[in-house]
């Protein structure tokens, strides 16, 4: 065998390797029910804020990349649906991110999943104060 079909069969045989950028890991999805708790963090920001026991529903959105968060909260062991809303991973932040505006407030919800536990905060908006703690595992 000359050179250079030595050199053609060696070029062949190597693992082929992209130039490309490595794709970004998926964020873990919430998908599923999770229980557990969403305590106050600020009464002065939020006076009117309850500490809660809480049922999370996460499902498919109707949006491609995104999940529906259907929020209970447990009265007299019976749930009560607290709202729902899409959340979108926020690859900057490194959670599933939703706004939410009523009369009353505007914030923002991060929720950062690790494997069967979810934590996560409610801020308000404009000024950013942390005004609720999440801590939910998975059903």
């Amino acid at each position: 065998m000359g050179v250079t079909m030595a050199v053609v069969v060696a070029c062949t045989a190597l693992p082929r390797f992209s130039l490309a950028a490595p794709e970004a890991p998926s964020p873990a999805t919430p998908l599923g029910v999770w229980r557990g708790t969403s305590t106050c963090t600020d009464r002065v920001a939020a006076p009117a804020c309850h500490d809660e026991a809480v049922v999370y529903e996460f499902t498919k959105g109707t949006q491609a990349g995104t999940v529906h968060w259907k929020a209970d909260k447990l009265v007299d062991g019976q749930r009560a649906t607290m709202g729902e809303m899409d959340l979108v991973y926020d690859a900057g932040e490194a959670c599933w991110r939703a706004e939410f505006s009523s009369p009353q407030v505007h914030s923002v919800w991060c929720l950062v999943v690790e494997g069967a536990h979810i934590t996560g905060t409610g801020r308000l908006l404009p000024g950013k104060q942390t005004i609720r703690k999440i801590d939910v595992r998975k059903d």
